[in-house]
């Protein structure tokens, strides 16, 4: 079962992924400070690939664009 926590990571590199397409770095960077933040939150982040990691291979150029 997906947390709601989950949901909301999704959602915010979701709207990362937006503001990178459509130039807007600063609310880019917004939206992966949020991701930062609940990141440092997580128990187990390490057993799985988090929104995260998704967001930093997006900006070294290695993330698949998904929507």
């Amino acid at each position: 079962m997906i947390s709601k926590t989950e949901i909301l990571e999704r959602d915010i590199l979701r709207v990362f992924r937006c503001a990178c397409r459509q130039n807007r770095p600063d609310i880019a960077e917004f939206m992966l400070a949020a991701l930062e933040r609940l990141d440092s939150e997580r128990v187990n982040s390490a057993a799985r690939k988090t929104p995260l990691i998704d967001a930093y291979q997006e900006i070294a150029g290695i993330g698949t664009s998904q929507q």
